[in-house]
């Protein structure tokens, strides 16, 4: 209940607020311009035109008669010119006058260089002619300052118009809602515009507007024009005109300040257009013939000046503004009054020579259906046998995929993005809604080993690196607009995917065994086309730069690198076979193994030379000296020697991997329970008891028998010794993990070792709630690496304790591990009762690439495991010469090793 004495008082917006929305929040003055463009396809027209008459105000070092008397019009004196120009007759024109005519200083006073300073006499002739020199470049940067004010800037459209009503209801409104309730056009077209703060990006171009607009009668489209009594009008159009330099000032309100509105009854906007520019080409513009509608706005007073390189570069960001053929029957032509025919219509370029082209579509209920276009290619250059390859009988792989140029798959967000669905508590993939994405790889450079080995086209690599110099980037287009500054070269924003650092932390060539390729940022080119309509999470940043990032957003970031993720695949495996395929016809391979097989001879000979020489010396003396190639032999041996004593180093480095495979095991177990760690010192174990042995000393522990355990200080420091024991506990395990026993092969009892190994990890097991049986673990010995054991059980923990805390099936936590022998060898059965592999994991045995991973941020969506830990597994296995198998239990997952019987006991 209000009290009698309480008022309600209203805001008061400052008049420098449309200057903080307009000038200062509108991020560039090309930005300005992209902004008034959109209106004109808000608008309903089919074309709009960005006409700079910028003729009389660049400073030119020649101009004509012509130009000459235009200047005059505008209104600079005649003795001006004269002072900057002089009169070629031989020639017919103007050129720059560089004398200084000391009996007549008329136009040079008039531009602003005083009297003392031209009559200046120096005492030497340096003096005089570095004075000239000064006055020389004062006088043309002046007369700079006085042309520029003639430029003027004009955006016309040929669409609806707009009436008094729409002026003052819409035009008038900051922040209007018109665009985002009324979300389409009337041809049906999603209007680009929502925030209703477009219209003073006109601020940040310069400091006077004049809008003229005609409208469509039509009552389909406009309501009958009234005034603001409601009064209909006779007026076909609006002059408006308004003066921002009018909202500077103190204590000025926003409601003080207005702009002049006056009714014009002109028949078209093509008659007003040509009152303004008559010097405008219409006929170069085929798609509008009535040219009867629409709004033309002038802006004077230029904030930025706007010479002819300035215009070239607004026409190349407009030539990437709309992608090629998706503008919707929208043209854009960009006009300038000094050069008339140096520019026209603004083109998109079509990139039609890449090497691989991606087409991805998402739909409503979160399914992409991606294609992925081969150019790279010359199948007339692979021989037939490369396609009898085990490896290319897969699907997608055979001949005739080749043949056929591409390839498709369907897949769905989550199986993109794995592990994300499992923890994401507010339904993001729905947010994301449908989008489309066209992706384009581009070599830049290419080498004559490479083409030879990949079979590759070949292309004119610099007219590649001009295109992707100009149109390079993943753009971002919103109904037909690119959103700006996503993709835009020369911008931070330029690799906004983050493709870049994925490859600074994958550095894999394509061809690598290993896997791991990511694509450069610098060798793409695309669009990711969304909508108002469709992506209504997509907020604008109010800087008309850019989406707000909130979490839906980051989540689409991430799906999208995940699919340029599937071309990635693609083309690292067939590159890895054609490698593969050249190391064995041509290469390395075939080189090994005949070098392997010349050691070994030329060790044999040298051994046998040795045993010659211990029974006979004299002998072996003599055929050496009588020998030619005695010398050579000796050369041999020593190569022969040094490739053995190499091999030997080889292995010395092997068992060292096997401690940085151990120390990686042990950094992703204190990475995954770095909750469980705090800081740590070197009095863990006695500073609770001194703790409370000081509290004793003042008080004594029953005077808190009956308070609250939160409350009682006694309680609190059992607790942090509890903690303190974990704490502990975990420390002897990690400083355990890289013992130097554990890093020698000796036998050893899985019985023994897996009961030392449960004490190891009991304290975390019983926090969990974990019970982990060994009672079907038979009494056997292996010879193996302590070390490669901890490994293998301590990932397969790992990761089945992350399952059990994302599983949403509430029952008791079990693992079974079962081990037994037969003659073939030792078999290990490992199980839990998690949720098992995600089902959005459709190729299961891709768990043991590396950096493979399903463990994620529940905000942002990004990896958060190594993807390391399986591949461990696999690679530890594999170097003992056994194998492994996944199982697929109807609950949980499941794992079998199996080691040969050359390991048994």
């Amino acid at each position: 209940m209000e009290d009698n004495n309480t008022d309600i008082i209203p805001f008061k917006v400052s008049a420098r607020t449309a200057r903080l929305i307009g000038r200062e929040n509108v991020a560039s003055s090309k930005g300005a311009i992209i902004e008034l463009v959109k209106n004109s396809y808000d608008a309903d027209s089919k074309v709009c035109i960005v006409y700079f008459d910028n003729k009389y105000s660049t400073f030119l070092n020649e101009i004509e008669e012509e130009h000459f008397q235009g200047l005059m019009n505008f209104g600079v004196s005649k003795e001006i010119l004269e002072a900057i120009y002089i009169f070629n007759s031989d020639e017919g024109y103007y050129t720059l006058n560089q004398e200084i005519d000391i009996t007549n200083f008329t136009g040079l006073i008039e531009l602003g260089i005083s009297k003392e300073t031209l009559s200046t006499k120096c005492e030497s002739d340096e003096d005089q002619n570095s004075l000239k020199i000064e006055i020389e470049e004062k006088k043309i940067q002046l007369f700079k300052n006085l042309i520029s004010k003639f430029a003027a800037l004009y955006v016309i459209d040929f669409g609806e118009g707009m009436t008094q009503n729409i002026i003052r209801d819409h035009w008038m409104t900051i922040g209007t809602d018109n665009k985002a309730n009324n979300i389409f056009t009337r041809q049906g077209r999603v209007k680009s515009g929502a925030k209703g703060i477009g219209r003073f990006a006109l601020d940040k171009l310069g400091s006077k507007c004049e809008m003229t607009t005609i409208f469509n009668p039509d009552p389909e489209i406009h309501k009958p024009d009234t005034d603001i009594e409601g009064k209909l009008t006779n007026f076909t159009g609006y002059n408006w005109v308004v003066n921002w330099e009018d909202f500077e000032g103190d204590f000025k309100t926003i409601d003080k300040v207005g702009a002049k509105l006056t009714g014009l009854t002109s028949k078209s906007i093509k008659d007003e257009l040509l009152n303004r520019l008559p010097q405008i080409d219409l006929t170069k513009i085929e798609s509008e013939k009535d040219f009867k509608f629409g709004t033309i706005l002038k802006i004077t007073d230029l904030r930025d000046e706007w010479e002819d390189f300035f215009v070239e570069q607004v026409f190349n960001d407009l030539e990437v503004l709309v992608p090629p053929k998706e503008a919707g029957g929208f043209e854009i032509f960009l006009f300038s009054s000094l050069f008339t025919n140096k520019y026209g219509e603004v083109l998109g370029s079509v990139c039609d020579d890449f090497d691989y082209k991606l087409v991805a579509t998402a739909d409503d209920d979160q399914n992409v259906t991606i294609k992925i276009y081969r150019n790279e290619y010359d199948i007339e250059l692979i021989p037939s046998d490369f396609f009898e390859r085990e490896g290319m009988q897969k699907d997608n792989y055979k001949k005739n995929d080749f043949v056929k140029g591409y390839w498709e798959k369907t897949s769905t967000f989550s199986e993109l993005l794995k592990g994300f669905k499992d923890i994401d508590e507010d339904n993001t993939f729905k947010n994301i809604g449908i989008f489309s994405f066209s992706f384009y790889f581009l070599k830049r450079q290419s080498n004559s080993l490479d083409t030879k080995k990949f079979f590759n086209k070949s292309f004119m690599s610099n007219d590649r690196r001009d295109w992707l110099n100009k149109f390079g980037g993943i753009k971002l287009v919103r109904d037909n607009f690119r959103v700006r500054p996503y993709g835009e070269v020369n911008n931070v924003a330029f690799d906004w995917l983050g493709l870049g650092s994925r490859k600074a932390q994958s550095p894999a060539s394509v061809a690598k065994k290993e896997g791991g390729y990511k694509v450069e940022p610098d060798n793409v080119a695309g669009a990711v086309n969304i909508s108002r309509l469709t992506n209504v999470d997509f907020e604008d940043k109010s800087s008309r730069e850019g989406l707000q990032e909130n979490k839906t957003f980051r989540i689409f970031v991430l799906l999208i690198t995940q699919i340029i993720a599937e071309f990635e695949k693609d083309r690292s495996y067939i590159a890895r076979e054609m490698a593969d395929y050249d190391d064995i016809k041509y290469g390395p391979e075939r080189d090994r193994e005949k070098a392997e097989k010349l050691k070994n001879e030329i060790l044999a000979k040298s051994r046998a030379k040795k045993e010659a020489s211990a029974n006979n010396p004299n002998a072996v003396k003599d055929d050496n000296e009588n020998s030619k190639e005695s010398e050579a032999e000796k050369e041999k041996e020593i190569l022969a020697g040094e490739l053995d004593r190499k091999e030997e180093e080889i292995e010395k480095l092997k068992e060292e991997q096997k401690m940085l495979r151990a120390l990686a095991s042990s950094g992703i177990v204190l990475a995954s329970f770095s909750h469980d760690l705090s800081k740590l010192n070197d009095m863990l174990a006695v500073r609770t008891d001194r703790l409370k042995n000081l509290l004793i000393s003042k008080i004594q522990e029953n005077e808190y028998d009956q308070i609250e355990d939160r409350k009682n200080p006694f309680k609190l420091i059992e607790r942090i010794k509890v903690q303190d024991v974990k704490i502990q506990n975990w420390l002897n395990f990690s400083l355990g993990a890289t013992r130097k026993d554990k890093r020698t092969r000796r036998q050893l009892s899985f019985k023994s070792y897996f009961t030392n190994y449960k004490n190891d990890w009991l304290t975390v097991l019983n926090e969990k709630g974990i019970n982990y049986d060994l009672s079907e673990v038979e009494d056997v010995h292996m010879r193996i690496f302590e070390i490669d054991l901890d490994s293998i059980f301590n990932n397969l923990l790992v990761n089945t304790i992350d399952a059990f805390i994302i599983s949403k099936v509430n029952r008791p936590r079990q693992i079974n591990l079962k081990i037994t022998q037969n003659n073939k060898g030792i078999i290990i059965d490992y199980h839990d009762n998690g949720p098992g592999l995600s089902k959005d994991i459709t190729e299961p045995e891709k768990i043991f690439e590396p950096l493979f991973t399903t463990r994620r941020n529940q905000y942002t969506g990004e990896e958060e495991g190594t993807g390391l830990g399986m591949w461990l597994i696999k690679s530890i296995v594999n170097e003992n010469d056994g194998k492994v198998q996944l199982l697929y239990p109807e609950v949980g997952f499941g794992l079998r090793i199996t080691f040969p019987v050359k390991y048994k006991k």
